[in-house]
């Protein structure tokens, strides 16, 4: 799934110096859309309106797709490593019978809250 492609597009445009205004011009698209898709990646988007951004852009549809599909793949990546005690440490948690998962719970909110204090 692509999820960055609205953040893509916001970036190139920016590299440009082209205002939202400008590359609605040069893409035949309204503000109100693209403002839409810059801050909320929303991916109801036509192929056709891709296209027309992305000429717009100085690219091409297959690039701006394809980069915005990085960006998501760095992403997971990025909060998979973020993440990656707290994910093992709760699975491993899950793994404990229920009794037993409850104590070790326990024992770490208490640590948890006196280094917090």
């Amino acid at each position: 799934m692509i999820v960055n492609l609205g953040s893509e597009i916001r970036k190139r445009r920016i590299q440009l110096n082209l205002t939202q205004e400008d590359l609605t011009e040069l893409s035949n698209i309204s503000v109100n859309f693209l403002s839409q898709l810059e801050r909320t990646n929303n991916q109801n988007i036509s192929i056709k309106k891709i296209d027309s951004i992305a000429i717009a852009l100085n690219t091409n549809t297959p690039e701006l797709i394809s980069a915005a599909y990085r960006a998501s793949k760095d992403d997971v990546k990025n909060n998979d490593s973020q993440f990656y005690f707290l994910d093992k440490l709760n699975i491993a948690i899950k793994k404990l019978p229920r009794k037993e998962a409850e104590e070790v719970s326990k024992h770490l909110f208490y640590v948890i809250n006196n280094l917090t204090k």
